[in-house]
């Protein structure tokens, strides 16, 4: 593991204190734990935001818009069910 020297306000190093002996842990281990906390989140909508992009995308695609009303469209063909039959009981 390596080193990292960081400088923070003395408010933010009395309440990362207070949390870590809360959590009982250390305070490198709160900051570590911070850290891996902020990059999940980061990495969560970054993947958000590349799935909007990739909606966005599709919405201005003619080719993707054509084959979805075909989908849609084979979706809400009638279909035919005998109710004599009671196929649900």
């Amino acid at each position: 593991m390596k080193s990292l020297l960081l400088s923070f306000p003395e408010i933010l190093i009395s309440e990362s204190d207070k949390a870590a002996d809360q959590l009982g842990i250390s305070r490198s281990e709160f900051i570590r734990k911070s850290v891996v906390h902020e990059l999940h989140i980061l990495a969560k909508n970054t993947r958000e935001n590349n799935i909007i992009s990739s909606f966005n995308a599709m919405k201005k695609s003619d080719e993707y818009l054509k084959e979805s009303k075909i989908l849609d469209d084979g979706l809400v063909e009638e279909i035919n069910i005998d109710e004599d039959d009671k196929w649900w009981k």
